[in-house]
């Protein structure tokens, strides 16, 4: 049978890329179709060739001659394509393959146009189009949905032998064939005749499909589950889409034969049109575009080659200072020309290496983007990668590291023995990103320029919800279903139930959960949804459409092919990547050029040497501060004592899971030289500015040069073959090593092997030291910036985060922390962003950006700050409303300025003018209304007798009894708007209403969390945010996790089920709660864990032990004592009280209070009593924290 099977080809199948409807994971019907010994298989998603590449690849791993087409959708005139009325039979669906190279092209243009202009619901093509594009291609009649065949469905076989005879005279008969289905469906019986009829007529032959959605004929139930998915239904909906009986999977021979035994030839006739197709895509070959030079230099250079070299002496001299060397000016024994020596001869090497693997126009491309962008102003990174390796890039300002400086080497980047294409990966300012791919798709044309697609496909978790919810299992099963799920990455079904106990006993014992992951287990892996890439972008030297086939992703053109296919078909793939500290150094370089004395400032001028610098990352000041933010680092920086930059690049390479073991050799080198073991003494240069620790890949090549001779090209291959770890290429380049130790400096094969071993340990986890150069320096510059411009930076970070309330929380908090007060937003004052104000001598201060609050946006604060930088300040709201149009800030907006105080500084109060604003807006309404029309007042448009014109309405928003400011939110109220709009308490903080004792009962601030090394009980008071509520993956009891907002600080605490079964219920958002537990510290992770949470009210009283009052005798103390006594006998309790008697500075008596003297203090009585003029002072003492419990291993 299975010689049998390989005559038989599938010539209509669909892959999971038929979004949503195909139920084949590629690789799964491949190997399928391996099984069944099948030689060939067409792959016809609907409408798109996403999975061409991925389907071609699989194929031939398998023996499996591919053959590339697509079912198309087909309107039968142009007007249908460009206009989206249409009826329910203008879609046809119509088969093609691509018989070569040339079909190829032609069907990735026809797929191409029918997605970019074609696009209605569906991406369609026409008839003229495909008259146009039929060279190279094979068609088929189709499906039911088939245009002829759907006239034979509606009787009307005049009509069915037109159309074929259109499709015959633009295919041509050879190239078209007329397609026989089998499903049991009665409609495909009833068109057998006449389609047999019009084949005889029309001279063209019969072909048997199996319009193949699924590999296995029990796929049905999975595949019926994603069409459910797609529609958003239910499996048990009556009306909705459902594929007509379950014979849609890959049929055997003998089954095809069975099916179509009258017509047999139909059955044979496949595999001669398999036979007509021969494709092979360009892989490999080089496709990037060529750089034009500019005209009005072009005749001053033969080629690109010799201008790149131009472009590399101008960069020589502005970087260096010195004049490029022709090699017989390069004399050997001239000491003052060594350096310019090494510069040119390193020039040379690079040109040579780049130039012999033709990438003289990537370079060129490269740089003149980037030039353009610098030009612009748009903030560029030093580099990212290992570019900053390559001097080249260095002088062609592509990259702003010096390679010679920071020991960094070319053939990181671009290894002569072994040529892949370069990949420059290139940060810019994330806010101006767009502007710089808009000018490569003007320089290069907007069809050679496209984004990179990417799918996202069905994980464990996700398919389990999908299922469930076609399923119609409630949403609560469903979830905890899921939740059951490892969080692990890409865990499978079938990992999930060997791992999760709970999972596994749910699939054991409920039949639900058994089907719905058995269904799951089908679709898992597929895709789901279409996406772009973060980055990538494609440049061609000719139509991407002849390449690759194109869609759009948001009106920008995107190519079907994810990156590693583009890449092979050789398009050049550069990825414009968005950071976010480029923009955050470019906003501080604008304000501080603004508040300072300092115009032309420019970060690339910074010293390398700044003293306030290291002491800030010493002191682990770094909130803010690029890469180096984290607990983890914070804590490292605290131990390493940094005093130059190239210990910034060490930290950044050491702090990953892996090399982080070296992190104590590190120190103890760096403290003490004398405790440095290096690997051997000939690579003690080479490791001393690692204190013997090989931190980075470039050091492992550099040492198998130094002991083995290898050359650094060589070296980079030792190097991949030692992180891959693949046994017989490494017991080739062990044997090299050691035959190379021994050839050159004698070292005997036991030690030479032992060396090999070193290395190969730091290959497997050393860092790319060009990258963590390039970032390094981006990591000193924040931290310039923030030791030198606290007030400028922390504006800039605040503004980089607009959008997110818990960044801006944070980063006010570390504005507390460095005494720089951040102001509410006023409507006169704020501008969109986060805005600088230096006080003289003083830190100064930072008032709040407008678009920063929420309701309000950028375009609504954009309004506001450019109408008063035109016309002047807001004289109040009746002022702002009236000079504003109401459809830009409306009164929504308003609102939120209102709530979060906007208008505090005009004198007007905020509960009045939200009581009084649909009046007043109602009346500024109707006055627009009036001057649109035509309608002025009189005096209005003439102005008063002076011939001045009159003022706008300026009068204040009249109000009854609430006028002015004395009738305003309570404390509360105004905190609560204040967090909901601008993420964060600004005028205060709801703890404020314990009169300070909640500041007193924290115990644990996150510097202790710094240095927390092993286990410490805590106490806490603060409000609850962000609570949600879990279930313990073992036995499904539920637990939380929130965050507590003390005052100055916030902290992530988790609390577990045994504590949540007891404290849970006081868990809510926005409440203020007194919280004990356990903090503890392993392998650099920091964990706080509650075990108890009190309304803190109530804790606080419980709590309190003793209070002493510190009083001054020359004051009323005799009043103090008498309201002292009076709340003992009103409210007595449980707390001591303690006397301070101060008669002087110095002198302070303390009398101690009897036993029977004792009060039940609250927050709000201990306020009262703090209160009191005779006191100057209080202490308080707490209930000690409950001793923790004993852990046994």
């Amino acid at each position: 049978m299975a010689n049998k099977d390989r005559d038989f080809v599938h010539l209509h199948v669909h892959s999971d890329f038929s979004l949503l409807d195909g139920c084949c994971r590629v690789d799964r019907l491949l190997e399928k179709a391996k099984s069944m010994g099948m030689s060939a298989m067409a792959l016809t998603d609907h409408g798109n060739l996403f999975g061409a590449v991925s389907f071609m690849k699989h194929a031939e791993r398998n023996g499996i001659k591919p053959i590339i087409g697509c079912e198309a959708y087909l309107v039968t005139d142009h007007k249908n394509v460009e206009r989206p009325g249409r009826d329910k039979h203008v879609n046809y669906h119509l088969g093609l393959l691509a018989k070569n190279f040339q079909g190829y092209k032609n069907l990735s243009d026809l797929v191409s146009d029918a997605h970019v202009n074609g696009f209605y619901y569906r991406p369609r093509t026409d008839l003229e189009k495909l008259s146009e594009k039929a060279e190279g291609l094979i068609g088929f009649t189709g499906c039911l949905q088939g245009r002829v065949p759907q006239l034979l469905l509606h009787d009307d076989f005049e009509g069915a032998r037109k159309a074929m005879g259109e499709f015959v005279d633009i295919f041509g008969k050879e190239n078209y064939f007329v397609e026989l289905h089998s499903h049991g469906i009665p409609e495909q019986e009833k068109i057998v005749p006449g389609l047999i009829q019009l084949a005889q007529e029309f001279d063209l032959k019969l072909i048997a499909s199996n319009d193949v959605h699924y590999v296995n004929s029990e796929d049905w139930e999975p595949h019926d589950a994603l069409l459910c998915i797609q529609t958003g239904s239910k499996i048990a909906d009556e009306k909705r889409m459902r594929y007509p009986g379950r014979q849609f999977y890959l049929k055997s021979r003998e089954e095809m034969d069975a099916l179509f035994s009258e017509v047999p030839e139909s059955v044979t006739n496949v595999f001669a049109v398999a036979e007509m197709c021969e494709l092979k895509l360009p892989f490999g070959e080089n496709n990037y575009p060529v750089f034009s030079l500019p005209v009005e230099i072009s005749s001053n250079f033969s080629d690109n080659a010799s201008y790149l070299l131009s472009l590399c002496r101008k960069g020589m001299e502005s970087r260096y200072g010195a004049a490029y060397l022709e090699p017989d000016d390069r004399e050997e024994d001239a000491e003052d020309k060594a350096k310019t020596i090494q510069l040119s001869e390193r020039i040379d090497y690079e040109l040579g290496v780049i130039d012999e693997a033709g990438f003289n126009d990537y370079f060129l491309i490269v740089a003149d983007f980037i030039v353009w962008a610098r030009g612009q102003g748009i903030p560029v990174g030093p580099g990212r990668g290992s570019g900053a390796g390559c001097l080249v890039a260095y002088l062609l300002g592509i990259t702003d590291i010096d390679p010679l400086r920071f020991g960094l080497l070319f053939e990181r980047f671009l290894n002569p023995e072994r040529v892949s294409p370069p990949d420059f990966d290139i940060d810019f300012c994330m806010r101006r990103r767009g502007e710089v791919i808009e000018y490569v798709r003007e320089k290069y044309g907007r069809e050679c320029v496209a984004n990179i697609v990417t799918f996202g496909t069905f994980g464990a978790k996700m398919v389990v919800r999908d299922v469930a919810r076609v399923k119609d299992l409630p949403f609560a099963e469903a979830d905890r279903l899921a939740k059951m799920v490892p969080d692990d990455l890409n865990v499978t079904l079938e990992e999930s139930i060997k791992k999760s106990p709970d999972f596994r006993r749910e699939y054991e014992n409920n039949p639900i959960a058994r089907e719905i992951v058995d269904v799951g287990k089908v679709i898992e892996g597929m895709v789901r949804n279409v996406g772009t890439h973060a980055a990538g972008v494609i440049i061609a030297d000719r139509p991407l459409r002849e390449l690759v086939p194109l869609t759009t992703q948001d009106g920008i053109l995107t190519t079907q092919f994810p990156k590693d296919p583009v890449e092979q078909l050789g398009l050049l793939k550069m990825d414009f990547l968005g950071l976010k500290t480029l923009t955050v150094i470019s906003d501080a370089e604008k304000n501080l050029r603004r508040t300072t004395n300092h115009p032309g400032f420019k970060i690339e001028d910074i010293p390398l040497e700044d003293e306030p610098t290291f002491q800030l990352l010493n002191e682990a000041k770094t909130i803010g501060v690029f890469q180096l933010e984290s607990d983890g680092m914070r804590r490292l920086c605290r131990q390493m004592t940094i005093s130059n930059v190239d210990e910034i690049i060490a930290l950044i390479a050491l702090y990953r899971p892996g090399p982080m073991e070296w992190i104590p050799d590190y120190l103890k080198g760096k403290e003490d030289p004398s405790k440095i073991k290096y690997p051997h003494p000939l690579l003690e240069e080479l490791c001393r500015e690692t204190y013997g620790v090989m931190v980075y890949q470039e050091q492992v090549m550099e040492a198998a040069r130094i002991i083995a001779g290898y050359t650094l090209g060589g070296a980079d291959i030792l190097r991949r073959a030692m992180g891959k770890k693949k046994p017989e290429e490494m017991a080739k380049q062990r044997k090299a090593f050691v035959a190379g130790a021994k050839e050159r400096h004698e070292i005997p094969e036991g030690k030479a092997n032992k060396i090999f071993d070193v290395l190969e340990k730091f290959a497997g986890y050393g860092f790319n030291k060009s990258h963590s150069a390039a970032y390094g320096i981006i990591s000193y510059q924040t931290a310039y910036l923030k030791a030198n411009y606290p007030v400028e930076f922390m504006a800039a970070a605040l503004s980089s985060e607009l959008g997110n309330s818990d960044k801006v929380s944070h980063f006010i908090s570390e504005c507390s922390n460095m005494d720089i007060q951040v102001l509410g937003p006023d409507v006169n004052e704020s501008h969109e962003d986060f805005t600088p104000l230096p006080q003289g001598d003083g830190v100064g201060s930072i008032r709040f950006g407008l678009a920063a609050v929420k309701g309000v946006g950028d375009a609504a604060s954009g309004v506001i700050v450019s109408e008063r930088e035109n016309a002047g300040p807001y004289a109040n709201f009746n002022d702002l409303a009236e000079r504003l149009d109401q459809k830009a800030v409306n009164k929504r907006v308003l609102e939120c300025l209102v709530k979060t105080g906007a208008f505090d500084s005009l004198g007007e109060s905020r509960v009045a003018l939200l009581a009084d604003m649909d009046r007043a807006l109602g009346e500024v309404a109707l006055r627009q209304k009036d001057r649109a029309a035509g309608q002025e007042n009189f005096l209005d448009a003439i102005g008063d007798v002076s011939g001045e014109p009159t003022n706008r309405a300026v009068e204040k928003v009249p109000t009854d009894a609430t006028s002015g400011t004395d009738a305003e939110f309570n404390a509360l109220e105004k905190l609560r708007y204040e967090k909901e709009l601008l993420g964060f308490y600004l005028s205060g903080h709801p703890v404020d209403a314990l009169h300070g004792l909640a500041q007193v009962a924290c115990n644990l601030h996150p510097e202790d969390l710094e240095i927390l090394e092993k286990r410490r009980a805590f106490r806490l008071c603060g409000v609850v945010s962000d609570c949600t509520k879990r279930f313990a993956r073992r036995d499904n009891r539920p637990w939380a996790r929130f965050k507590l907002e003390a005052k100055e600080f916030v902290l992530s605490i988790n609390m577990f089920p045994e504590a949540f079964e007891k404290y849970g219920k006081n868990l809510r958002d926005g409440d203020t709660l007194v919280v004990q537990g356990e903090a503890s510290s392993s392998n650099g992770e920091v964990r706080i864990s509650a075990q108890q949470a009190w309304v803190a009210e109530v804790a606080l009283t419980r709590l309190i032990r003793q209070v002493g009052w510190v009083i001054d005798t020359k004051k009323d103390v005799d009043g103090f004592l008498q309201t002292l006594r009076s709340c003992m006998d009103a409210e007595p309790g449980d707390t001591a009280v303690k006397l301070g008697l101060r008669f002087a500075p110095e002198s302070i008596i303390s009398v101690e209070m009897p036993e029977s003297l004792r009060l039940k203090l609250t927050p709000s009585l201990f306020g009262k009593l703090r209160a009191h003029p005779a006191v100057v002072g209080a202490t308080i003492t707490f209930e000690p924290l409950p001793e923790m419990k004993k852990r046994y291993s």
